[in-house]
């Protein structure tokens, strides 16, 4: 046999092979580099328009980041830990925490963290304290928010928040308390939409008005749907927008997977004429969130997406880009 020959013929058919393949992975690149300038492109339209609607707006990232669809389930067991807290009284309603303390805290109404961090870590103030972080967002003159994290990112919903309730003196009066347990990662993680993307789709559905600021944009988790194992949370872009017409913060909210627009808006109120007590505020959480809809369409996607191995992040509208509202609702 001519072993010279088949040499030959093995190395020409490597270099073609290798030719094909390294024109194929610049194809690639090349169309994934178009989309990615298109997209660029297209923001940076949508977000003229905004300036000449007279929107202002935080700076606004176009980082790629990850999610993945979660569970957790609400505590019942709080009850049992609230016997090691001291210098309060405290029950538990409807497995939430809600307590009064002995003695007023005073905090710094600018920076109220510099002291309830320390409260919040030690065991025998606050159960589970150390599993949650100050939500500077969501705090307000009155009431002073922490929230558990997923992946590093604050759960957006009442069950995973603690809040403490400050009167006129500066003083934090009491608080009240949910916990999540047993949380899950459902699914691996995808490719999120960008903080730009989500706050230019936002502005798409009409959701901000002209003459207004986007405050903030902050991605966290909220709840899906319920299901017999629990809560699903998914990736969420809550976004923060203040009106001249307004004195509160008005929250809305892009699911970070899809897109679409999760119509549950509710206003963070910076005004101080009302003053909580840890009881009220703990029975009506509406008094600065107003209750949670989730749409049945994305929740039957979510669910079969979460039994599912298919891996789909491309970003899908609905018609009129809003969720609509189904039973499933739970407490913001």
């Amino acid at each position: 046999m001519d072993f010279r020959r088949i040499e030959v013929i093995f190395i020409v058919v490597f270099a073609i092979l290798n030719a094909y393949l390294f024109g194929s992975y610049w194809q690639y690149q090349l169309e994934a580099g178009t989309t990615s300038s298109s997209n660029s492109s297209e923001n940076s339209t949508i977000l003229k328009e905004m300036r000449n609607d007279q929107i202002t707006y935080m700076p606004l990232s176009n980082k790629k980041m990850n999610g993945y669809y979660a569970s957790a389930t609400v505590d019942t067991s709080l009850k049992d830990n609230i016997k090691r807290l001291t210098d309060q009284s405290a029950r538990v309603v409807d497995n939430y925490v809600e307590s009064t303390l002995n003695e007023e805290l005073t905090v710094d109404p600018k920076k109220p963290q510099k002291v309830l961090n320390t409260f919040v870590k030690n065991r025998y103030n606050i159960v589970y304290g150390s599993e949650y972080q100050y939500n500077p967002n969501l705090s307000t003159s009155v009431q002073v928010v922490y929230t558990q994290m997923i992946d590093g990112h604050p759960v957006y919903s009442k069950a995973g928040k603690l809040t403490f309730y400050v009167n006129a003196s500066n003083e934090v009066t009491g608080y009240t308390q949910g916990h999540l347990v047993n949380e899950k990662q459902l699914r691996e993680k995808s490719e999120l939409i960008s903080q730009t993307r989500a706050v230019t789709w936002l502005y798409q559905y009409n959701e901000i008005q002209n003459d207004s600021k986007v405050e903030w944009a902050d991605l966290g988790y909220t709840n899906l749907l319920t299901t017999d194992n629990g809560v699903v949370y998914v990736p969420t872009w809550v976004i923060g927008i203040k009106s001249k017409s307004s004195t509160g913060i008005q929250v809305k909210r892009i699911n970070a997977f899809s897109g679409v627009l999760i119509k549950k808006d509710h206003e963070v109120t910076t005004e101080s004429s009302t003053q909580a007590s840890g009881s009220t505020a703990a029975s009506d959480d509406s008094s600065n969130v107003s209750s949670t809809e989730t749409s049945e369409s994305e929740a039957t996607s979510a669910s079969s997406d979460v039994s599912s191995t298919t891996n789909s992040t491309s970003p899908a509208k609905t018609e009129a880009g809003v969720e609509a509202t189904t039973s499933t609702s739970t407490t913001y």
